[in-house]
């Protein structure tokens, strides 16, 4: 994590590693928020599919994370995180191609969907585990909080123009075909993932001796269970995936059969919501700063559980509908940069470099966890009394993080040393 003092004052835009390593994860970003969009679409529009078939599918694509995350990180250790990126970027596009050729051939099939979005999911444990623990190889401590927020922005950018691209694609080209784009975005960040230098291995602390890959694991787990400020992080996080996909597992299905909404309008709505997310990247350092990392994590949560339950309450009206979703969006991803920021920010301070790529996925197998239940609840719930009840079940479920996080020693935490491990 060394640095020369120069190039700590140096602008991260100016530094070419970084540029090329935050061009290369904003294409990813712009890769799978179009896919996000794309896939539930081809199953609800080309392939007639029911809430409980999109709820599945939303589900299916997060398995990997609680399957594969533990192992993932041991095994992202040993290798070079440049090249995992590279990897997982190539084979993204080539899974992502087989379903617009698949959908040419007459062939596709919701089976072809479940497991592509299963494969997918597995390469983007890799992918993501590997990309968090890239950034601390490229910056000293003292810029990765810039360097996270500017990673944050790239994200909120896709989050806005992202989902308007692709309910465009989806409109004039299909769905099925609108995937176009989103290989071609995994293309770009692999070649330009490509041109960083070969990052080095972190290794083994100096005194510790070659372990198995249980032993690395079990580290891992210990290490974020007996850190307050992970586990405390982990706990509510998990709460809030759980709650919240609940309602993304079947969010395009409520714009389309319950609001009536077509494939375009369903991605400017998402759109003009995720401008949310470009604000909170943009103030999330200095809203860390000011309100301290505990109040940070609260007002975050209390946005995204105010966002669903307004989202809950678009009427079927032309212009009232689409307005009052996109309010609900706005808020929703308005809390998550400034959650992520503050989280990821804090893991890659306090975390030893040896266990940086095990604790993110330790800790992406805790928040993650919880993400394929909620799917499937969405469409279970959807199921039983209606896809606005869902929404709305789903919002009132919000609170439960909220009022975990405002119960718990994380509402105390004001700054990143404070949190050591315990």
């Amino acid at each position: 994590m060394a640095e020369t003092s120069e190039k700590k004052q140096r602008s991260l835009w100016r530094d070419t590693t970084f540029a090329y390593f935050w061009s290369s994860q904003t294409a990813s970003f712009f890769g799978t928020q179009v896919s996000m969009v794309a896939l539930p679409l081809i199953a609800v529009i080309s392939l007639g599919a029911s809430a409980l078939e999109v709820g599945v599918l939303a589900a299916v694509e997060r398995v990997p994370f609680v399957v594969l995350s533990l192992p993932a990180g041991a095994l992202i250790e040993r290798m070079d995180h440049r090249r995992v990126l590279v990897t997982a970027a190539a084979l993204r596009t080539v899974l992502i191609l087989t379903v617009p050729l698949a959908a040419a051939m007459g062939l596709l099939t919701i089976g072809h969907l479940y497991l592509t979005a299963v494969l997918i999911g597995a390469l983007s444990v890799f992918a993501d585990v590997a990309g968090m623990s890239v950034v601390p190889a490229l910056l000293p401590a003292d810029r990765l909080a810039d360097g996270n927020g500017k990673l944050e922005v790239g994200r909120s950018g896709a989050d806005v123009l992202g989902p308007g691209l692709a309910g465009f694609l989806v409109q004039v080209l299909t769905a099925p075909f609108a995937l176009l784009a989103d290989a071609l975005a995994f293309a770009v960040s692999g070649l330009l993932m490509s041109r960083l230098r070969p990052l080095e291995k972190p290794g083994h602390a100096a005194d510790e001796e070659p372990a198995s890959l249980v032993q690395q694991i079990r580290e891992g787990l210990k290490f974020v269970v007996r850190t307050p400020l992970l586990l405390w992080n982990a706990v509510a996080a998990a709460l809030m995936n759980l709650c919240a996909f609940v309602f993304l597992a079947i969010q395009y299905l409520y714009m389309v059969d319950t609001l009536g909404l077509g494939p375009a309008v369903v991605g400017l709505v998402l759109a003009l919501g995720g401008v949310g997310g470009v604000l909170g990247s943009l103030v999330s350092g200095r809203l860390i700063e000011r309100l301290g990392l505990g109040r940070a994590f609260i007002l975050a949560s209390a946005a995204v559980a105010a966002g669903v339950l307004i989202a809950g309450t678009a009427p079927h009206r032309p212009l009232a509908g689409p307005a009052v979703l996109a309010v609900g969006y706005f808020l929703y991803v308005l809390g998550g940069p400034v959650f992520n920021v503050a989280a990821i920010t804090a893991r890659q301070v306090i975390t030893p470099d040896h266990l940086l790529a095990r604790t993110n996925a330790t800790m992406r197998f805790f928040i993650w966890s919880s993400i394929p239940l909620g799917a499937f609840l969405g469409g279970l719930v959807a199921t039983l009394l209606s896809l606005r009840g869902s929404v709305l079940v789903a919002g009132v479920g919000l609170l439960v993080p909220l009022a975990v996080l405002s119960l718990s020693p994380i509402r105390r935490m004001s700054h990143v040393e404070g949190s050591g491990a315990a």
